[in-house]
């Protein structure tokens, strides 16, 4: 921006590093005890070299620096028996969940969570991250899911109909310096 008309000559300019990443469902994935890997899987957007994703892992990778990360995660109930028209099955006492950011390994109840996500249940309630986060050296980040020891017919992804558009997760970056 010049500001010339004031007699200054200052140029901002503001280098954009953002990403928008998603995991989709390519197969049925049922939900095991305790925390669980969403494996982000596709790259929706990404711009500059501050973020990278690898898509076989769900690892995302960061340069040093400070970061808006906003998300969300969903897990559903599902009868592979009874939802093959699309549809999953709702519990009447839905299991709570949620989701959080950590570093890749650090999932543990003795661990605290770079950030933890909205209690959500397992009815396709969504549980939504959203904060700002800082890292004085490049580190790595991963989403995850839990919703509980007892997690029969609860699941992170649903394929049905020849469809892996089933958005389950999802995580917007944007480096803010």
């Amino acid at each position: 921006m010049a500001l010339s008309g004031l007699g200054l000559t200052t140029t901002i300019s503001h280098a954009a590093d953002y990403a928008v990443y998603e995991e989709h469902s390519p197969e049925t994935k049922p939900m095991q005890p305790g925390g669980n890997l969403r494996t982000l899987n596709r790259v929706i957007t990404q711009t500059g070299d501050a973020i990278h994703l690898d898509t076989e892992t769900g690892i995302v990778s960061l340069k040093a620096g400070t970061y808006r990360i906003s998300g969300v995660s969903v897990v559903t109930y599902f009868d592979a028996t009874a939802d093959t028209d699309g549809r999953v099955s709702a519990a009447a006492r839905p299991n709570a969940s949620y989701a959080m950011l950590l570093h890749p390994g650090k999932a543990s109840r003795d661990v605290e969570p770079l950030a933890l996500g909205t209690v959500a249940t397992a009815n396709m309630v969504p549980s939504l991250v959203d904060t700002i986060l800082t890292f004085d050296q490049d580190t790595q980040i991963v989403l995850m899911h839990q919703a509980g020891r007892d997690v029969e017919g609860i699941y992170l992804e649903v394929y049905v109909d020849n469809s892996d558009k089933h958005v389950m997760a999802r995580l917007v970056i944007q480096k803010l310096e």
